[in-house]
């Protein structure tokens, strides 16, 4: 890789080392906290990882059972009812709904981040969690025993129906679609880490911030090139 122009250093190297084994939770996890360490020097890997940690062994200390139905009703009342996990209504915009050390602390943030860390929570309690990157909203589909339910972590982890996805698309598009919910299609990581650098470049578009625009860019070149 080069030399990084616009983007912080330690920002960019990390970000390179972990794109190349993209596949792993770990990885995306990593990938997405190295975006933040651009604007958030402070930042560390160590100190989200046992955020995230702490937030599962809330969770876990509540299960009596592995049955998948309780643990998701504990992971959903721990996040969204306890925590307060929800999504920023009044300044959507905000570029540090982005960032994933500012969404663990304020809990508060986008449909992405917000998914980010209900999927890294229900890993580890021993759920299986898919992001789904409709237009104009990110949602996600938790697998419990043989069904699987559509979650909307922005606001408040409603399960949705398929009417209902379609009305939360069409809130950001302004086009209301047919929507099937077996066919939305599964983000890969690399598609999650794309979308939030793109989400960026977008909010520092409207904001006019050339600098930032460009370091995103910096690290949005490189997941291209090694894709």
């Amino acid at each position: 890789m080069d030399t990084p122009i616009h983007c912080r250093s330690e920002a960019y190297w990390t970000f390179c080392n972990e794109i190349e084994g993209l596949e792993s939770s770990q990885a995306l996890l990593n990938a997405v906290v190295a975006v933040s360490m651009h604007f958030l020097p402070n930042t560390e890997l160590r100190t989200v990882q046992l955020n995230i940690d702490e937030i599962a062994e809330r969770v876990s200390s509540r299960v009596s059972s592995g049955y998948p139905r309780a643990l998701s009703a504990h992971l959903h009342h721990v996040l969204f009812e306890e925590l307060g996990f929800h999504g920023d209504t009044n300044n959507f915009f905000n570029p540090r709904n982005s960032f994933l050390p500012h969404v663990l602390e304020t809990k508060q943030g986008l449909p992405i981040t917000l998914t980010i860390i209900y999927k890294l929570v229900a890993e580890q309690i021993g759920l299986q969690v898919d992001g789904i990157s409709t237009p104009g909203h990110f949602l996600a589909r938790l697998h419990v025993g043989d069904d699987q339910m559509i979650v909307d972590p922005f606001f408040g982890g409603h399960i949705l129906d398929k009417e209902q996805v379609a009305d939360r698309v069409a809130m950001t598009t302004g086009q209301r679609e047919v929507v099937e919910l077996e066919a939305l299609p599964t983000a890969t990581n690399r598609q999650w880490v794309a979308r939030v650098l793109a989400n960026l470049i977008h909010i520092y578009s409207m904001q006019g911030c050339p600098q930032s625009i460009a370091a995103m860019s910096e690290l949005y070149d490189v997941l291209k090139v090694t894709y």
